[in-house]
């Protein structure tokens, strides 16, 4: 696998929003953190490949979508 982009988006308020995001795009994987002020947290997996990182990026979008969104929910209202 060469790239890949895997994006949790939730609609909020009427406007679909990015909260968290697996990529290749800076030709590495990483995941964003996304936050409503535009802020970005980077986390790298330095040691795993492109189809690890995907793999892991789907189960943890599955067992924690609920989290991220109440997480970006409760930034949003501050």
């Amino acid at each position: 696998m060469i790239a890949f982009v895997l994006q949790y988006e939730a609609l909020i308020d009427g406007e679909w929003r990015a909260i968290v995001r697996y990529d290749t795009a800076h030709g590495f994987p990483h995941r964003d953190l996304l936050h409503p002020n535009q802020a970005k947290e980077k986390t790298e997996f330095p040691d795993r490949s492109n189809a690890q990182v995907l793999t892991w990026g789907q189960d943890d979008i599955k067992r924690n979508w609920r989290a991220y969104r109440e997480r970006y929910e409760q930034e949003s209202r501050k």
